[in-house]
Protein backbone atom coordinates (compact mmCIF):
# COMPACT_ATOMS: atom_id res chain seq x y z
CA UNK A 1 0.00 0.00 0.00
CA UNK A 2 2.94 2.54 0.36
CA UNK A 3 4.44 1.66 -2.90
CA UNK A 4 1.02 2.45 -4.61
CA UNK A 5 0.57 5.85 -2.46
CA UNK A 6 4.02 6.64 -3.57
CA UNK A 7 3.34 5.91 -6.83
CA UNK A 8 0.00 8.36 -6.85
CA UNK A 9 1.83 10.83 -5.21
CA UNK A 10 4.26 10.85 -8.12
CA UNK A 11 1.30 11.10 -10.43
CA UNK A 12 -0.49 13.54 -9.05
CA UNK A 13 3.31 15.92 -8.21
CA UNK A 14 4.89 15.02 -12.10
CA UNK A 15 1.84 17.08 -13.69
CA UNK A 16 0.48 21.06 -13.67
CA UNK A 17 -2.74 20.67 -12.52
CA UNK A 18 -2.26 20.52 -8.76
CA UNK A 19 0.18 23.57 -9.01
CA UNK A 20 -2.75 25.44 -11.44
CA UNK A 21 -5.98 24.64 -8.83
CA UNK A 22 -3.99 25.63 -5.88
CA UNK A 23 -2.56 29.15 -6.77
CA UNK A 24 -6.05 29.76 -8.46
CA UNK A 25 -7.43 28.62 -4.62
CA UNK A 26 -4.97 30.88 -3.07
CA UNK A 27 -6.49 34.11 -5.50
CA UNK A 28 -9.61 33.41 -5.25
CA UNK A 29 -9.61 32.71 -1.21
CA UNK A 30 -7.43 36.02 -1.15
CA UNK A 31 -9.58 37.68 -3.47
CA UNK A 32 -12.93 36.80 -1.45
CA UNK A 33 -11.49 37.46 1.69
CA UNK A 34 -10.59 41.32 1.13
CA UNK A 35 -13.57 41.90 -0.57
CA UNK A 36 -15.61 40.04 2.29
CA UNK A 37 -13.86 41.90 5.16
CA UNK A 38 -14.22 45.28 3.08
CA UNK A 39 -17.76 45.32 2.90
CA UNK A 40 -18.57 43.71 6.17
CA UNK A 41 -20.88 46.42 8.15
CA UNK A 42 -21.51 48.31 5.33
CA UNK A 43 -24.61 46.46 3.48
CA UNK A 44 -27.79 48.13 4.56
CA UNK A 45 -29.53 46.06 7.41
CA UNK A 46 -31.75 42.71 6.39
CA UNK A 47 -29.20 42.25 2.94
CA UNK A 48 -29.10 38.76 2.29
CA UNK A 49 -25.39 38.72 1.78
CA UNK A 50 -24.77 41.36 4.09
CA UNK A 51 -22.15 40.71 7.30
CA UNK A 52 -22.83 42.60 10.82
CA UNK A 53 -19.97 44.62 11.22
CA UNK A 54 -16.85 43.37 12.16
CA UNK A 55 -17.20 43.91 15.61
CA UNK A 56 -18.91 40.65 15.72
CA UNK A 57 -17.01 37.89 16.50
CA UNK A 58 -19.58 35.82 13.61
CA UNK A 59 -18.65 38.33 10.93
CA UNK A 60 -15.21 37.93 11.45
CA UNK A 61 -15.59 33.61 11.50
CA UNK A 62 -16.98 34.64 8.46
CA UNK A 63 -14.48 36.34 6.82
CA UNK A 64 -11.71 33.54 8.09
CA UNK A 65 -14.68 30.69 6.55
CA UNK A 66 -14.23 31.98 2.99
CA UNK A 67 -11.93 29.08 2.06
CA UNK A 68 -15.34 26.64 3.04
CA UNK A 69 -17.07 29.13 0.78
CA UNK A 70 -15.25 29.10 -2.39
CA UNK A 71 -12.03 27.62 -1.89
CA UNK A 72 -13.17 23.73 -1.82
CA UNK A 73 -13.61 23.82 -5.57
CA UNK A 74 -10.36 23.56 -5.99
CA UNK A 75 -9.49 20.14 -3.72
CA UNK A 76 -12.84 18.88 -5.35
CA UNK A 77 -11.53 19.49 -8.85
CA UNK A 78 -8.50 17.57 -8.25
CA UNK A 79 -9.94 14.67 -6.70
CA UNK A 80 -12.17 14.07 -9.59
CA UNK A 81 -9.11 14.37 -12.19
CA UNK A 82 -6.84 12.47 -9.82
CA UNK A 83 -9.28 9.42 -10.75
CA UNK A 84 -11.30 10.32 -13.82
CA UNK A 85 -8.09 11.75 -16.08
CA UNK A 86 -6.73 8.18 -16.08
CA UNK A 87 -9.66 7.10 -17.90
CA UNK A 88 -9.46 10.06 -19.80
CA UNK A 89 -5.90 9.31 -20.98
CA UNK A 90 -6.51 5.51 -21.00
CA UNK A 91 -3.58 5.15 -18.31
CA UNK A 92 -6.08 3.58 -16.05
CA UNK A 93 -5.43 0.03 -17.99
CA UNK A 94 -2.12 -0.08 -17.22
CA UNK A 95 -2.65 1.01 -13.54
CA UNK A 96 -4.81 -1.76 -13.02
CA UNK A 97 -2.68 -4.40 -14.82
CA UNK A 98 -0.01 -3.74 -12.20
CA UNK A 99 -2.04 -3.88 -9.39
CA UNK A 100 -5.15 -6.37 -10.29
CA UNK A 101 -6.42 -5.56 -6.92
CA UNK A 102 -8.56 -2.23 -7.90
CA UNK A 103 -9.93 -1.54 -4.60
CA UNK A 104 -6.11 -1.09 -3.15
CA UNK A 105 -5.43 1.10 -5.82
CA UNK A 106 -8.64 3.05 -5.65
CA UNK A 107 -7.60 3.68 -1.21
CA UNK A 108 -4.27 4.99 -2.46
CA UNK A 109 -6.01 7.28 -4.42
CA UNK A 110 -8.77 8.20 -1.65
CA UNK A 111 -5.74 8.83 0.33
CA UNK A 112 -3.70 10.83 -1.83
CA UNK A 113 -6.84 13.44 -2.41
CA UNK A 114 -7.63 13.52 0.82
CA UNK A 115 -4.01 14.54 1.50
CA UNK A 116 -3.91 16.86 -1.46
CA UNK A 117 -7.11 18.84 -0.25
CA UNK A 118 -5.80 18.39 3.21
CA UNK A 119 -2.17 20.54 1.74
CA UNK A 120 -4.55 22.81 0.17
CA UNK A 121 -6.43 23.77 3.09
CA UNK A 122 -3.36 24.69 5.02
CA UNK A 123 -2.38 27.07 2.09
CA UNK A 124 -5.98 28.31 2.04
CA UNK A 125 -6.79 28.73 5.76
CA UNK A 126 -2.99 30.76 6.20
CA UNK A 127 -3.78 32.88 3.45
CA UNK A 128 -7.40 33.56 4.74
CA UNK A 129 -6.10 33.88 8.28
CA UNK A 130 -2.87 35.99 7.12
CA UNK A 131 -4.97 38.51 4.42
CA UNK A 132 -8.18 38.91 6.72
CA UNK A 133 -6.07 39.65 9.92
CA UNK A 134 -4.34 42.31 7.72
CA UNK A 135 -7.67 44.26 6.73
CA UNK A 136 -9.55 43.28 9.87
CA UNK A 137 -6.75 45.20 11.81
CA UNK A 138 -6.57 48.03 8.90
CA UNK A 139 -10.50 48.66 9.29
CA UNK A 140 -9.17 48.82 13.21
CA UNK A 141 -11.13 45.86 14.44
CA UNK A 142 -9.93 43.02 16.67
CA UNK A 143 -8.51 39.94 14.27
CA UNK A 144 -9.54 36.90 16.67
CA UNK A 145 -6.87 34.54 15.39
CA UNK A 146 -6.62 33.16 19.11
CA UNK A 147 -10.59 33.49 20.55
CA UNK A 148 -13.74 33.08 19.99
CA UNK A 149 -13.79 29.97 18.44
CA UNK A 150 -11.41 30.92 15.26
CA UNK A 151 -8.97 28.37 16.03
CA UNK A 152 -11.27 25.67 15.53
CA UNK A 153 -13.03 27.15 12.27
CA UNK A 154 -9.22 26.88 11.33
CA UNK A 155 -8.83 23.73 12.09
CA UNK A 156 -12.05 22.20 10.50
CA UNK A 157 -11.51 23.87 7.26
CA UNK A 158 -8.24 22.52 6.97
CA UNK A 159 -9.85 18.79 7.37
CA UNK A 160 -13.07 19.85 5.56
CA UNK A 161 -11.16 20.82 2.62
CA UNK A 162 -9.17 17.03 2.89
CA UNK A 163 -12.79 15.60 2.79
CA UNK A 164 -13.82 17.68 -0.14
CA UNK A 165 -10.61 16.23 -1.72
CA UNK A 166 -12.29 12.69 -1.47
CA UNK A 167 -15.42 13.26 -2.44
CA UNK A 168 -13.68 14.57 -5.59
CA UNK A 169 -12.24 11.14 -5.98
CA UNK A 170 -15.56 9.47 -5.36
CA UNK A 171 -17.77 12.08 -7.50
CA UNK A 172 -15.26 11.38 -10.53
CA UNK A 173 -15.06 7.49 -10.17
CA UNK A 174 -18.54 7.85 -10.66
CA UNK A 175 -19.00 9.39 -13.78
CA UNK A 176 -15.44 8.39 -15.61
CA UNK A 177 -15.54 11.01 -18.02
CA UNK A 178 -13.38 14.00 -16.52
CA UNK A 179 -15.04 16.99 -18.34
CA UNK A 180 -18.75 15.53 -17.40
CA UNK A 181 -17.80 15.00 -13.49
CA UNK A 182 -15.93 18.41 -13.24
CA UNK A 183 -18.83 20.23 -14.54
CA UNK A 184 -21.70 18.10 -12.95
CA UNK A 185 -20.14 18.61 -9.68
CA UNK A 186 -19.64 22.41 -10.11
CA UNK A 187 -23.36 22.59 -11.40
CA UNK A 188 -24.06 20.74 -8.31
CA UNK A 189 -22.57 22.31 -5.58
CA UNK A 190 -23.05 25.76 -6.76
CA UNK A 191 -26.48 25.86 -8.85
CA UNK A 192 -28.20 23.12 -8.28
CA UNK A 193 -27.94 22.74 -4.04
CA UNK A 194 -28.77 26.52 -3.96
CA UNK A 195 -31.76 26.16 -5.84
CA UNK A 196 -32.89 22.61 -3.83
CA UNK A 197 -32.10 24.56 -0.73
CA UNK A 198 -34.58 27.41 -1.82
CA UNK A 199 -37.11 24.85 -2.68
CA UNK A 200 -37.03 22.99 0.63
CA UNK A 201 -37.16 25.55 2.56
CA UNK A 202 -40.02 26.91 0.65
CA UNK A 203 -42.04 23.93 1.10
CA UNK A 204 -40.74 23.84 5.11
CA UNK A 205 -38.14 21.03 4.97
CA UNK A 206 -35.67 23.11 6.03
CA UNK A 207 -34.27 20.93 8.08
CA UNK A 208 -33.63 18.29 5.51
CA UNK A 209 -31.71 20.87 3.57
CA UNK A 210 -29.31 21.22 6.27
CA UNK A 211 -27.23 17.85 5.32
CA UNK A 212 -26.90 18.74 2.36
CA UNK A 213 -22.63 18.87 1.40
CA UNK A 214 -22.59 22.64 1.14
CA UNK A 215 -24.73 23.69 3.64
CA UNK A 216 -23.43 20.95 6.35
CA UNK A 217 -19.85 23.40 5.30
CA UNK A 218 -21.38 26.70 5.96
CA UNK A 219 -22.21 25.39 9.50
CA UNK A 220 -18.95 24.84 10.34
CA UNK A 221 -18.12 28.61 8.94
CA UNK A 222 -20.99 29.97 10.38
CA UNK A 223 -22.42 28.32 13.84
CA UNK A 224 -23.77 31.70 14.93
CA UNK A 225 -26.15 31.55 12.03
CA UNK A 226 -25.40 35.53 11.37
CA UNK A 227 -26.90 34.83 7.91
CA UNK A 228 -29.88 33.70 8.92
CA UNK A 229 -30.18 30.49 7.18
CA UNK A 230 -31.03 27.00 8.77
CA UNK A 231 -27.68 25.56 9.36
CA UNK A 232 -26.70 21.81 11.65
CA UNK A 233 -24.75 22.46 14.63
CA UNK A 234 -20.80 23.39 13.81
CA UNK A 235 -20.08 19.74 14.73
CA UNK A 236 -23.12 18.11 12.98
CA UNK A 237 -21.79 19.98 10.07
CA UNK A 238 -18.42 18.33 10.64
CA UNK A 239 -19.99 14.87 10.68
CA UNK A 240 -22.14 14.90 7.80
CA UNK A 241 -19.77 16.43 5.28
CA UNK A 242 -17.74 13.81 6.67
CA UNK A 243 -19.75 10.98 6.06
CA UNK A 244 -20.50 12.75 2.08
CA UNK A 245 -17.14 12.27 1.15
CA UNK A 246 -16.75 8.79 2.80
CA UNK A 247 -20.19 7.50 1.15
CA UNK A 248 -19.12 9.26 -2.32
CA UNK A 249 -15.98 7.43 -2.32
CA UNK A 250 -17.26 4.20 -1.53
CA UNK A 251 -20.09 4.10 -3.85
CA UNK A 252 -17.30 5.38 -6.69
CA UNK A 253 -15.27 2.28 -5.70
CA UNK A 254 -17.71 -0.05 -5.95
CA UNK A 255 -18.93 0.90 -9.38
CA UNK A 256 -15.46 1.44 -10.64
CA UNK A 257 -14.45 -2.35 -8.80
CA UNK A 258 -17.15 -3.81 -11.27
CA UNK A 259 -17.62 -2.40 -14.74
CA UNK A 260 -14.43 -2.79 -17.10
CA UNK A 261 -12.35 -0.07 -18.21
CA UNK A 262 -11.22 -0.26 -21.75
Amino acid sequence: MTQLIRAELRKLTTTRMWIGLTLGGVALVAFYVVVLAFTAGTSRAGGDNGLPALSNPASVRMVYGVPFEIGYLMPLILGITIISGEFRHGTITPTFLATPRRGRVLTAKAIVAGVAGLAMGVLFTVFAAAVGAIVIAARGYPVLLTSNDVPRLLALMVLGLGVWGVFGLGFGALLKNQIAAVVTAIALVTIVEGLLTLLLNWINLDAVAQYMPSNAARAIVDPANVRGASLLAWWAGALVLLTWGLVTAALGSMITLRRDVT
